[in-house]
């Protein structure tokens, strides 16, 4: 059981993770169960409670770089003045100095890229034992892209090789959505949920490589499965995909 400490005033209340799909929103004068983290952030913020920053520790992602021999682990940090999700890093050097800081998700994605932080699920050892590589965990993984209408202009806005994170990215985006559009029946049928990937099913449709969502608001994403095999003729379309797994796919050893 894990806890983020959110207040009002002299109130108390927070949010209780209790498993893998478990949100408990917790008031003074009630409690609610979600699906999602961020529908549990909502319905405290909706009574007027504020996170308190710097006391929870929800899943951390580790990360490592070689060139600035640090650690970092990445949690979800709450949201800024403008309503931005925020995460929240506490970067380990191996000097024994710690830091926290607070980024947006583009700023942090920048942050890894710019100091060459890599997931260290993906650092191993070859199979010599002389040197580490780079290597993705398994043979498939998957990304969200965000399709803006009616350009349909489109990014990729998120990987990972686990199949239900990036449905559960896709329906935390949509729950927003509905949260902010006052959706009452779409945030019932999303509180609801048993997991997102049958959310993601029912309302979305098949395509090559995975499944596109219905259209909320003006936007529509798509989640797609990215293996060795299609990676290239994904990348003809998404040069986002070619440049990002291009060094997973290899045959050769990546030294790091």
């Amino acid at each position: 059981m894990k806890i983020i400490d959110y207040k009002r005033g002299n109130d108390e209340g927070g949010i209780l993770i209790n498993g893998k799909d478990q949100y408990i929103a917790v008031t003074v004068s009630t409690s609610k169960k979600f699906k999602s983290l961020r529908g549990a952030q909502k319905f405290l913020e909706s009574y007027g409670y504020k996170e308190v920053r710097g006391k929870h520790s929800i899943g951390g992602t580790q990360y490592r770089s070689k060139d600035r021999n640090s650690r970092a682990e990445i949690y979800p940090g709450g949201q800024d003045e403008y309503g931005r999700d925020l995460f929240r890093v506490e970067l380990r050097e191996d000097n024994g100095h710690v830091e926290e800081l607070y980024m947006t998700k583009t700023k942090l994605n920048r942050w890894l890229d710019q100091f060459g932080f890599k997931p260290s699920h993906q650092i191993g050892k070859s199979r010599s034992g002389r040197k580490p590589r780079v290597r993705g965990f398994h043979d498939e993984w998957y990304v969200v892209i965000e399709k803006n209408l009616p350009r349909r202009t489109s990014r990729m806005i998120d990987y990972d090789y686990g199949e239900e994170n990036m449905y559960d990215n896709v329906v935390m985006k949509i729950l927003d959505w509905a949260y902010d559009n006052n959706d009452k029946a779409l945030i019932k049928s999303l509180n609801n949920l048993k997991t997102s990937k049958d959310f993601v099913k029912r309302t979305g449709s098949k395509i090559p490589y995975g499944y596109s969502t219905d259209i909320y608001g003006d936007k529509e994403w798509e989640i797609l499965e990215v293996s060795k095999e299609n990676f290239e003729e994904l990348g003809e379309e998404y040069p986002d995909i070619y440049d990002r797994f291009k060094d997973v796919f290899d045959e050769e050893d990546i030294d790091y």
